[in-house]
């Protein structure tokens, strides 16, 4: 009898088997050490690299359990020779642990399941060999094009930094001063509840390539992606007013189904590792839920800013708000004038 299932696909020891191999490529090498003997080869304490392990969302591993590679040496080693050097001290070597992990993390998430589908298309999804062979035939190419991607993205903010260090003094932006902003997809929870997946999928993905586009032609960044939300700062107010206009022109598709509000707030954040945090990311945040569909909420600093500016933007007042810790937040819409 052909055709039917493989009785092997099943066998809980070729999953296993799978799982080593796929886990000696990955990590360079099998588990064959314990926290204490990782003590003893690195000179950190397991009390540190427990903390370190706990930083970059990785599973707790038993004092006994033989849970370490000599990539985690080389790793331990590699952080430890930081330290030595006070590149940085220990509350900042699980900062970035953390930063690292979280952001890593939801990379590998999104590898794995495009392994998944990976496999699925090609008919063999209860094969254990076809997850090796995916994996062997992905993960290299993903390693480089990460590395790539890095380099090009330090390369691009070195450049910024160098930039800004190369004019006198007292012509330098203040460093922390910029327009943070919000665009979010009006009435999505609705939304996502009457398409389906593969819809839905689509529609996010128009939703983040759009903006990305926008925000990183008119030299903003995008801080993070919250679902049916993305963050963005940039430097100039000019060019975050120019990106706020143009969502709105760009992301809504054919159905209006990607309808947008933006909120744009001027202030001083505290960078750290990537994100942004402080009085003006809430005061951005808090805009964008309070903007109708289709509009720029933006708060009164930056109104005041755009004023001195030469954009040729209509600017309203709008009711106060009442805000949790901003007793006289005085909103502004603003729109492009009509040509």
């Amino acid at each position: 009898m052909t055709g039917g299932p493989d009785p092997t696909s099943a066998d809980p020891q070729r999953w296993a088997r799978a799982q080593e191999r796929i886990e000696d490529l990955l990590l360079g090498g099998p588990r064959t050490m314990t926290r204490g003997e990782v003590h003893e080869r690195t000179g950190l304490t397991p009390e540190h690299t427990a903390r370190l392990w706990s930083a970059l969302g990785f599973p707790a591993a038993g004092d006994d359990a033989r849970g370490f590679t000599e990539a985690d040496i080389d790793a331990l080693e590699l952080s430890g020779r930081l330290l030595d050097e006070d590149t940085f001290d220990e509350a900042e070597e699980l900062a970035v642990a953390r930063a690292l992990g979280q952001g890593l993390g939801r990379l590998a998430e999104w590898q794995a399941n495009l392994v998944r589908r990976t496999i699925a298309d090609s008919g063999r999804a209860d094969d254990p060999d076809a997850v090796v062979d995916a994996v062997e035939a992905l993960v290299p190419t993903l390693e480089r094009l990460q590395s790539y991607v890095w380099r090009r993205h330090l390369a691009v903010t070195a450049g910024r930094m160098l930039s800004v260090l190369a004019r006198p003094e007292d012509e330098r932006p203040e460093e922390n001063r910029v327009v943070v902003g919000f665009a979010d997809i009006v009435g999505f929870t609705a939304l996502s509840r009457t398409i389906d997946e593969t819809e839905l999928r689509s529609l996010l993905e128009r939703f983040e390539t759009v903006c990305t586009d926008v925000v990183a032609r008119r030299h903003g960044r995008i801080v993070k992606t919250l679902g049916d939300e993305i963050l963005f700062v940039c430097e100039r107010v000019e060019d975050a007013v120019d990106i706020a206009f143009r969502l709105h022109e760009q992301v809504p598709d054919e159905g209006d189904r990607l309808t947008l509000r933006v909120g744009l707030a001027l202030g001083d954040v505290l960078p750290r590792y990537g994100d942004v945090y402080g009085p003006v990311v809430n005061i951005a945040s808090r805009l964008t839920s309070e903007a109708r569909p289709g509009t720029v909420l933006v708060d009164e600093d930056l109104t005041h800013a755009i004023r001195e500016t030469d954009l040729d933007v209509e600017v309203r007042a709008v009711p106060q708000l009442s805000v949790r810790g901003y007793r006289h937040l005085r909103p502004h819409v603003i729109r492009e004038r009509s040509s």
